[in-house]
């Protein structure tokens, strides 16, 4: 019997519109369990998913989850960086941005029967200035808000973000 991949979930429990689905029993009851061996972590706070992704590929899991939105997915992906572990990504955010541009199903359940399938694609990643992103989207709005520190008086951009 070849060894089953170990996959982390890593799971924003305060991620998107709040909803009374238990994502950690979806998993349970969804995930391919002979193809697969799992965990669940859940993020205290911000910024605690890029420890938790470091430690889970530092632990030798192939495959990390994201469980919330964009956000989620970042924090993940930066502590995947410059590793072999896969990233997968549940999507629970209000607006998931990369999940939709990847093709992902927005639904849980249609969701985890892809990760199911084991499928993986590579993405392109940068860095500006020491900040990490996964997205041509998430590099507009970098430099939006780059833009925005430089115009500091311009009114469109203090419209923009509610200053």
């Amino acid at each position: 019997m070849s060894k089953r991949p170990q996959i982390r979930f890593i799971i924003n429990p305060t991620s998107g519109p709040k909803s009374r689905v238990d994502v950690a029993a979806r998993i349970a009851i969804l995930l391919d369990h002979e193809k697969y061996k799992h965990d669940i972590v859940y993020t205290t706070h911000a910024g605690h998913a890029p420890e938790l992704a470091r430690e889970a590929a530092e632990a030798g899991c192939e495959v990390v989850v994201a469980v919330g939105g964009d956000g989620t997915v970042n924090e993940v992906a930066r502590g995947l960086l410059n590793t072999n572990t896969a990233l997968g990504i549940l999507p629970k955010g209000s607006g998931n941005g990369l999940a939709r541009h990847l093709k992902i199903p927005l639904a849980l359940d249609k969701a985890i029967q892809l990760l199911n399938k084991g499928q993986v694609a590579s993405i392109d990643s940068g860095c500006i200035n020491g900040h990490p992103f996964l997205r041509p989207l998430e590099l507009v709005s970098m430099l939006t808000s780059v833009l925005c520190l430089l115009v500091t008086k311009s009114e469109a951009c203090r419209r923009m973000w509610s200053w």
